[in-house]
């Protein structure tokens, strides 16, 4: 039986609360996914990372239009916050408004009918009801994401994207330049930053036409972006950043630790990222962004694994890429190694397991007594015991020489 909407009251169908088949029924909002990613015409909706964020709203959508149907009346402000902060993270990361209201009024088309069909033949006017209700939360709903998503928006294209850009500039380019705009714009610099180096490999959507291309790698650039927006707010956030890579400066008022902050980029963007991380004084931010960007190229030369990366961590391999005696000297180390097979790959192996002669010979595919034999004749060879820690330093040293050199292009080929 029907009651006045205005009466506040709870809308029944088919003798039990009109609510009963979104709150009991756990296919509800997989049924309304499914209906928005399939009438959805957006890669940021359908893909992994889009699917999981309609879940999410699916989800909270389904909680609203319940109550809804169970008090007569529509969610105050405080109830559509979590709405509004996924708009403005739509926002920052430079979706278009046009497919996310469409995906809620086909989320709302499919819940409405997921209702109707728990109605009695008689139940026109509880119908009615229950459908007034509903259409009215999606109003509720569309200005309360649009407003978010305009002044977010608003937000992100003047003082983000402008102010955030310039500051960022300004302090890698040192001077005075950054004081000044701060002081123009209200901004308190922070007395050091960790400056962050960034490399971003392709994202696997990255193929096809080179539109195609075009399309997939500055989505994955403005997700990456509103990741740092996310992750240092309300501070501004100061970044530089290309489909390929960038600068981000974290100041140290930030809350979380780079490790976390990249973390977060790297599941925004869906790629392992690399970065190289220094910190500094604000006044010698440029000369540290020159040594996390030497880092990070000496972490791509090595072909070490994503993730942070500190001078602390490498300082053996940091020095070892500067030209000199010494880098000869351990170049010319492994030369005798060379002309003997499975040498060179065994002390690889033996050094990248930490000097474990079982993980090295599982991963070699021989015994252990075997990787013995081959450490007994690398001994005899060069004079140098890899059983011994002041032995496997200076082999590893050397091995890491040998893979920069492997990776510097000879003088033939720079011409």
């Amino acid at each position: 039986m029907a009651t006045p909407t205005g009466a506040a009251l709870a809308v029944s169908l088919g003798g039990r609360p009109a609510s009963h088949s979104l709150r009991t029924t756990r296919a509800a909002t997989t049924r309304l996914v499914d209906a928005i990613i399939d009438g959805a015409d957006c890669t940021e909706l359908t893909d992994d990372h889009g699917r999981d964020e309609v879940a999410q709203i699916a989800t909270l959508c389904v909680e609203l239009a319940a109550d809804v149907l169970d008090s007569g009346t529509q969610p105050s402000t405080v109830d559509l916050t979590r709405l509004r902060e996924h708009a403005a993270r739509w926002a920052r990361a430079g979706m278009q408004i046009a497919p996310i209201l469409h995906a809620f009024h086909v989320g709302f088309s499919a819940g409405l009918r997921l209702v109707a069909d728990t109605a009695d033949a008689d139940e026109h006017a509880a119908l009615v009801d229950g459908a007034v209700l509903m259409f009215g939360l999606l109003d509720v709903v569309s200005e309360s994401v649009t407003s978010a998503y305009l002044e977010e928006y608003k937000a992100v294209a003047t003082l983000h994207d402008d102010t955030g850009h310039s500051m960022t500039t300004a302090l890698l380019a040192g001077g005075t330049r950054a004081q000044r705009i701060a002081e123009r714009s209200g901004i308190e610099l922070a007395a050091s930053y960790d400056v962050i180096a960034l490399h971003f490999p392709p994202h696997p959507d990255e193929k096809g036409s080179p539109a195609e291309r075009d399309i997939a790698a500055g989505m994955k650039q403005r997700r990456i972006h509103a990741a740092v927006a996310d992750c240092v707010s309300p501070s501004l956030a100061l970044a530089v950043l290309s489909p390929t890579g960038g600068t981000v400066l974290v100041p140290d008022t930030a809350s979380d630790s780079v490790e976390t902050i990249v973390e977060r980029m790297s599941a925004a963007g869906g790629i392992s990222i690399y970065a190289a991380s220094v910190t500094a004084t604000t006044d010698h931010v440029p000369d540290a962004a020159e040594n996390a960007y030497e880092l990070l190229r000496l972490v791509q030369r090595l072909e070490y694994r994503p993730g942070v990366h500190r001078i602390s961590d490498l300082a053996l391999e940091f020095q070892i890429a500067r030209p000199g005696v010494g880098r000869r000297h351990l170049q010319k180390l492994l030369d005798p190694l060379r002309v003997v097979p499975d040498l060179l790959p065994t002390l690889r192996a033996f050094v990248g397991a930490e000097a474990n002669r079982k993980k090295a010979a599982k991963q070699l595919v021989v015994h252990p007594n075997t990787v013995d034999y081959r450490l007994k004749r690398i001994e005899q060879i060069t004079g140098i015991d890899p059983m011994k820690s002041s032995g496997l330093r200076s082999l590893h040293a050397a091995l890491i020489a040998d893979s920069l050199d492997a990776h510097t292009p000879s003088e033939a080929s720079k011409r």
